[in-house]
């Protein structure tokens, strides 16, 4: 089968219930991009390891992100499939848990067998800290979280265009 020509890197963000840290990563990154005059490297989603589908992002993360001055999109959670896993070129695991978890997964194992090359990564990598969960904690907890992910957004933005360019994604 011949590759598809692709001109943006697919950004996947992984947490537990695609509800809380996630969406937020994923809300963030993409105002990051947007803020930058790079929208277009990136194509930016999540999904959650154990996540109900179609369920909203919760009010705390929305006030939180709309405090931040960030147009809060439409958001219904996902559960981590092969198909959204096989669309990644880079995902962003909230925590080594989240990490573990996914390579353990059957459905890692079976995206995987495609042998399409991925990156697997955590917020701690590219700042030193993992991204706590907020939910059930209040909204200084969701303040935190979304703190940890604003500090991801530039080193991870780095590293998308370093990869774009090392995979001849290319305008």
């Amino acid at each position: 089968m011949p590759e598809e020509k692709r001109e943006k890197v697919n950004v996947l963000f992984i947490c537990t219930g695609n509800t809380c840290r996630s969406p937020m990563a994923e809300q963030l990154f993409a105002d990051h991009l947007r803020k930058e005059k790079c929208a277009s490297v990136a194509d930016v989603s999540s999904a959650g390891l154990y996540a109900d589908e179609g369920r909203p992002i919760t009010p705390e993360a929305a006030g939180v992100l709309s405090e931040m001055g960030v147009t809060v999109r439409p958001h219904k959670s996902r559960p981590l499939t092969v198909d959204v896993l096989q669309n990644a070129d880079i995902v962003v695991c909230m925590t080594e848990d989240h990490r573990r978890a996914l390579l353990a997964s059957p459905t890692y194992a079976y995206a995987s067998s495609d042998g399409a090359y991925r990156v697997i990564g955590t917020v701690a990598e590219l700042t030193g800290e993992e991204v706590g969960d907020p939910f059930g904690r209040g909204v200084e907890a969701y303040r935190r979280a979304a703190e940890s992910l604003v500090k991801m957004c530039a080193p991870l933005e780095a590293f998308v265009k370093k990869f774009r360019q090392e995979h001849k994604i290319i305008l």
